[in-house]
């Protein structure tokens, strides 16, 4: 795995003092105990309703949500691992969101004021977060010289708790890993993995240089628009970029057909350059960070959760996609099977005979019947039902193009995919003789 795609360090909550790990545990400790108690009498009222279904699906988001941002967090990167969860369960984990109030500021930091940043405040002298997560808050401000920016801020003490919290779900993995139940589930490496990219939120010189790299990247697509950022104005924990106007969630319908047809393009192409072409991949693309502005151009936002691709990767990837775009099951079979962990029970013969199945099934069919969401979901499940773990070089690549179509599909759903993605797969495999399409 590339540098950039790995924390800033090697171990950064090697450090975490011994007495810190033990008060959070206990808190921890706590939170289930009270909700332990919950769930027996949500199971009890459950059985007598006959929702018990319902009232779990409720009692683990809540308990999840109660843990705080570190859990939040890896939840819902372990909600696309249905290799190593069920459906059901990575479905209700997907359903989590951040759900945390934004921080309004009456003072800033000594920081905020020797760059010369003066925060947009109302008319009680609050400054109000335009946009609020678990890890940080994003406020409008303007610059000494005048220009209007972003600013976005990490939530006061959101580094110590990730760090002990992180560090707690480490150690506790590894216990449960010994469980007789737990052999041949990587479930050591998926935290450790889900840690390290949880953590690499923090790191906003590195959100910085991803964020340059895209507006470069991005730049030969037309209609695709990364904010610019202020460097000069940035650290470690403040990240200030330009501010663009005119964001917000807006609806099929507030688009004519060929304006939404045109930002459906623009994301593609875009998101298949990231993937097959530059190895620089957002795993973001929810509708808080990729925006269609009226003119049909899309704006793509916060790289907090960004992967590099390593050569390898980058190659096996595009190979993937193009053998299934062919149609040949067996191909992707072997390259799925060249990338994944075996479990003791691992059928590789089984899985061959099911994924290429899957993908003769898909092949060929109309823009309109084919649904990505549901092939990724179908891979995952041949390969967990066949003792088969994806690597997660393989799964935050396709994680990003899932959460793309959830976010375009319904804008524009006589947009073919797999044929868009043509071009960048062959120019992927092939080298610079084949261009993608202006």
């Amino acid at each position: 795995m590339n540098a950039d795609t790995v924390l800033p360090h090697a171990d950064p909550v090697a450090t975490v003092p011994r007495r810190a790990l033990a008060g959070r545990a206990a808190v921890l400790l706590l939170v289930l105990l009270r909700s332990a108690v919950v769930f027996a009498g949500q199971t009890a009222i459950g059985v007598l309703r006959r929702d018990l279904r319902t009232r779990r699906d409720r009692w683990l988001i809540d308990l999840v949500t109660r843990l705080g941002p570190a859990f939040i967090k890896a939840a819902q990167l372990l909600a696309t691992r249905a290799d190593v969860l069920p459906p059901r369960v990575c479905a209700v984990l997907g359903r989590l969101h951040d759900g945390v109030r934004p921080v309004p500021l009456t003072t800033v930091s000594g920081e905020l004021r020797d760059r010369g940043l003066v925060l947009d405040r109302g008319t009680d002298g609050t400054a109000r977060p335009v946009a609020a997560g678990s890890i940080a808050c994003v406020y409008r401000a303007t610059t000494s010289d005048g220009r209007r920016v972003a600013v976005k801020l990490r939530r006061p003490g959101v580094a110590r708790q990730l760090a002990v919290d992180l560090e707690l779900m480490r150690r506790g993995t590894r216990l449960v890993a010994r469980l007789p139940q737990m052999r041949g589930l990587p479930a050591v490496a998926v935290v450790d993995q889900m840690a390290q990219a949880v953590h690499g939120q923090l790191d906003f010189l590195r959100e910085a240089r991803f964020l340059e790299e895209f507006k470069e990247n991005m730049a030969q697509e037309s209609g695709l628009r990364v904010p610019a950022v202020h460097r000069e104005l940035s650290h470690d924990s403040v990240l200030v970029m330009e501010f663009m106007e005119g964001l917000r969630r807006r609806e099929p319908d507030e688009f004519p057909d060929g304006v939404r047809e045109r930002a459906v393009l623009s994301t593609l192409r875009g998101i298949y350059r990231m993937l097959f072409i530059d190895g620089l991949v957002h795993c973001d693309l929810h509708p808080g960070n990729l925006y269609f502005l009226p003119d049909g151009d899309v704006v793509l936002v916060d790289a907090g959760f960004t992967v590099r691709l390593n050569e390898w990767t980058r190659v096996k990837f595009a190979w993937f996609f193009l053998q299934m775009s062919v149609g040949d099951g067996e191909a992707c079979a072997q390259i799925v099977l060249s990338t994944a962990t075996a479990g003791p029970q691992a059928d590789t013969d089984g899985f061959t005979r099911e994924l290429t199945a899957l993908v003769r099934a898909n092949s060929g069919v109309s823009a309109a019947d084919f649904d990505l969401v549901t092939f990724g979901a179908s891979l995952f499940d041949i390969q967990r039902r066949h003792d088969l773990y994806a690597a997660p070089e393989f799964v935050f690549p396709l994680l990003s193009l899932l959460v793309l179509e959830g976010t375009v599909r319904v804008f524009a759903p006589q947009v073919d995919f797999q044929n868009e993605a043509g071009p960048y797969l062959m120019k992927a495999v092939f080298g610079e003789a084949f261009q993608p399409a202006a």
